[in-house]
């Protein structure tokens, strides 16, 4: 997979409307890394896996190019999966580290999960990776504090368990 939002178009990674003074506006050059992560068809997002390294917002804001991915074994060439872009403040080593933090001055969002179509990387050169055409563009939020996490479970299991 060709891991990029780039050249330039619609698909920008942006800060949320509701993040005061930013929403909106693409995010800043180096502010977010970005990472890839994937499943055969038919998972759940709770087992999309990164796959790769991860890249930053660069070289213009809002936009990716972080260079090609591949999928695991469970994905031959040239068939469908899941994928979802995750980005997250710089600083942090995995999108799941900064969500861990409770850090509300720091900023994490995902894309919808999407359907794309890989590549065979048994066919011969030159060719170009497959490009993440499914992908959508989303917003980034600041994390939510732990107690903030921690009231929603509380609640949800409220109204379950008055459901009952």
């Amino acid at each position: 997979m060709n891991f990029a939002n780039f050249p330039p178009g619609t698909q920008l990674i942006t800060y949320d409307p509701s993040v005061p003074g930013k929403g909106g506006q693409p995010v800043e050059v180096f502010a977010l890394n970005v990472a890839l992560y994937w499943a055969p068809l038919g998972s759940t997002e709770a087992q999309l896996v990164q796959i790769g390294t991860i890249g930053s917002i660069a070289p213009i804001p809002g936009i990716f190019s972080a260079g090609t991915r591949t999928t695991g074994c469970a994905t031959p060439g040239r068939v469908n999966a899941l994928f979802q872009v995750r980005a997250w403040s710089a600083g942090f080593l995995s999108y799941e580290a900064a969500i861990a933090s409770g850090d509300p001055t720091k900023f994490a969002g995902k894309s919808k999960v999407f359907e794309n179509a890989t590549d065979d990387p048994n066919k011969p050169p030159p060719t170009l990776p497959a490009a993440l055409t499914g992908f959508t563009s989303f917003g980034v939020v600041p994390i939510p504090e732990p107690s903030t996490i921690l009231l929603g479970i509380l609640g949800a299991g409220v109204l379950l368990l008055r459901r009952r």
